[in-house]
């Protein structure tokens, strides 16, 4: 290991931020290493191309700026260069350059409130806006006509298909669901014992616990029907989550339009 490039975040309570001011804090909070060396604390680290701040409320704010900002970036790039304006070209570019910009590693620093759901969606809004024959055709009226799902309702999908892995063992199980796994006749494959809450008067922080994905996975996996939790094949799995989907209005909240839930967990089927 190369002790010199190593780099050191520290996470707090929120009044421990006076604690910063005093002279020894950085000391004391550096990591020593085996030669003798102080590495002291960074306000920013990346870490796997995602970016970590020391913000304890939105520790992934700065990643979700940074890849907002290169993905609008990049869009612009493609509408400068290419002339074809048709969908075709325009959504192979934008699914091959754009979009894995921002679904980078989604599942780790997946946005829960709505300012940070809004900034992500702007790049895909602003992009399918500007692909021919969508003129005049509001957003969630481009997302049918050009077969797309909103890139919220994509996160969820995600998070589906890592629930589906760890059921199965084709990956580690880091949040602990394997145990929760039980059959149920004609449910099919259902999560039990949700996680609890012990409600401390921090409501910030029990909203985080509620968003993360170890309590989501809970919620998002319960809601789907015997004939798709139960696939014993990722591709048949995938292929039964899709028309599931596709069952839902995909309505992400959007200014200006009226304000529906586009969680698939509250969310009501078409028609």
């Amino acid at each position: 290991l190369h002790e010199s490039k190593f780099q050191v975040l520290s996470y707090g309570l929120k009044r421990s931020a006076l604690l910063k001011e005093l002279p020894f804090y950085a000391e004391v909070s550096a990591y020593c290493t085996t030669s003798g060396d102080l590495i002291y604390p960074s306000t920013d680290v990346r870490d796997l191309g995602v970016q970590l701040s020391t913000d304890p409320e939105r520790p992934f704010s700065l990643h979700i700026s940074q890849s907002t900002r290169r993905a609008s970036l990049l869009s612009g790039w493609v509408f400068s260069v290419f002339r074809d304006r048709s969908p075709g070209v325009m959504l192979t570019l934008y699914k091959a350059l754009i979009r894995p910009i921002l679904e980078y590693c989604c599942l780790v620093w997946s946005p829960t409130s709505t300012g940070e759901i809004q900034a992500i969606k702007n790049v895909q809004r602003c992009f399918t806006r500007r692909v021919s024959g969508m003129e005049g055709a509001d957003y969630w009226e481009r997302l049918r006509k050009l077969n797309l799902m909103s890139l919220q309702r994509r996160r969820q999908r995600y998070a589906l298909i890592q629930i589906w892995k760890t059921y199965h063992g084709l990956v580690p199980d880091s949040t602990g669901l394997r145990p929760d796994f039980d059959y149920e006749g004609k449910l099919g494959v259902r999560l039990q014992k949700s996680p609890k809450f012990i409600n401390n008067g921090d409501k910030k922080r029990a909203n985080q616990l509620f968003n993360s994905f170890g309590v989501q996975a809970y919620s998002l996996w319960n809601k789907l029907p015997a004939e798709v939790n139960s696939c014993l094949t990722l591709e048949s799995f995938k292929s039964s989550l899709g028309k599931f989907l596709d069952s839902f209005h995909d309505r992400p909240p959007t200014r200006g339009y009226p304000v529906i839930g586009n969680d698939l967990v509250k969310a009501n089927r078409k028609g």
